[in-house]
């Protein structure tokens, strides 16, 4: 090989080695938020003003893969005019849901006093292998081969709290900083790390499994069913 030629491959190597190293940082999808609907904050056709103020977010795993979401947050401004008029109320929350992890189906809105409940479903945020019921929303996918750009950006709660549970007679398995009475996941704001705003991030490496409360071995069950979604920690 002349001296030319091993200069241009020298070159293409170096080139290569810089993307590789680059790609993870400065090609990912900006940051998102677990709860879209948990950090509303809309100004209406109207000019109303609506702002999320505390706010929470149970997240249901259900045996036959579906899941159930369901956001309570408290109206800081502009509860009366959600409150009135219905089909603004479906406009403003089914377009804030989109902006979270799920993807939302049969979207329900109302407002009890001065806070709004939501409910919808996203029957495409699991996986079922052996029974089990593996919650993947929380672990941004990524390119598997490092040479190629992209990849979901980093995951922040936006809600005040988290809640994964199971359904009835399933238990909910995985890592988070408490748990509540009926077994299941919970993150709050003031267990996390805040980054560079008033965002907390959710650092999570293995995805929540639901498995039948009765089943056999369950953590050997979970843990083959990560490994069957790529998700092998």
């Amino acid at each position: 090989m002349g001296p030319r030629n091993l200069a241009v491959l020298v070159t293409l190597l170096l080139c290569v080695t810089a993307v590789v190293a680059a790609s993870p940082v400065d090609a990912r999808a900006p940051p998102t938020p677990v709860c879209g609907v948990c950090e509303l904050d809309r100004t209406t056709a109207d000019g109303a003003s609506v702002v999320a103020g505390e706010s929470s977010l149970t997240v249901t795993l259900h045996g036959n893969g579906s899941t159930t979401w369901n956001a309570r947050v408290d109206i800081a401004a502009g509860g009366d005019a959600l409150a009135a008029n219905e089909s603004l109320r479906h406009d403003v929350v089914s377009d804030a849901v989109r902006d979270g992890i799920a993807e939302p189906r049969d979207v329900d809105a109302r407002i009890d006093g001065n806070v709004l409940l939501v409910e919808y479903r996203d029957p495409n945020a699991t996986e079922r292998h052996l029974g089990a019921v593996t919650f993947t929303p929380l672990t941004p996918a990524s390119p598997r081969n490092p040479i190629v750009i992209g990849g979901e950006g980093s995951r922040y709660l936006g809600a005040d709290r988290l809640t994964v549970a199971a359904e009835s007679g399933w238990a909910v398995r995985g890592d988070a900083p408490a748990g509540g009475s009926d077994g299941s996941l919970v993150w709050a704001r003031e267990d996390g790390e805040r980054g560079g705003t008033d965002r907390v991030r959710l650092d999570i490496d293995r995805d929540p499994v639901a498995v039948e409360e009765d089943a056999v071995l369950p953590g050997v069950r979970a843990w083959i069913a990560r490994l069957l979604t790529g998700n092998v920690l």
